[in-house]
């Protein structure tokens, strides 16, 4: 599988670089390794729905937000790197470009909408981010 997705670890470094690192330039909290490991395992043990609920939170007493990993995930996706169709692309962002996390349960509910792509390619996402963020400065909180 990681010769599949190899295509995708300049995106996940985009990302790593635009969200994470913007919001923690001292260090990226270590907390986001181990999140992403549980974000694949809480999509394939409850789904697609129940993990983006509980990714999307904003208020969560979590060690991290989850909600930027989520948009992390989520840029990978939408990265012109990515694979996954264009149209959907389209959905997961406004015109401005910027990613729809507030949103991203409602958007994925929309009939027609390939959720289950969605979920394979935020499986490849994960996986690739958890390569990525090796390469950054993690600082334990």
């Amino acid at each position: 599988m990681l010769r599949t997705i190899e295509y995708l670890i300049p995106a996940a470094l985009d990302a790593i670089d635009t969200i994470l690192v913007v919001k923690y330039p001292n260090g990226i909290p270590s907390g986001y390794q181990s999140a992403v490991s549980g974000f694949g395992t809480s999509l394939r043990q409850m789904g697609l729905l129940p993990t983006l609920a509980v990714y999307t939170d904003k208020d969560s007493s979590a060690e991290i937000k989850r909600d930027l990993l989520l948009k992390a995930l989520v840029a990978i996706v939408i990265h012109p790197d990515s694979r996954f169709d264009e149209e959907s692309k389209g959905k997961l962002q406004d015109r401005k470009g910027n990613i729809k996390i507030d949103y991203l349960l409602r958007i994925v509910l929309r009939k027609g909408f390939p959720d289950d792509k969605l979920n394979e390619h935020l499986m490849q996402a994960a996986l690739v981010f958890k390569l990525a963020i090796r390469t950054y400065k993690l600082v334990k909180k």
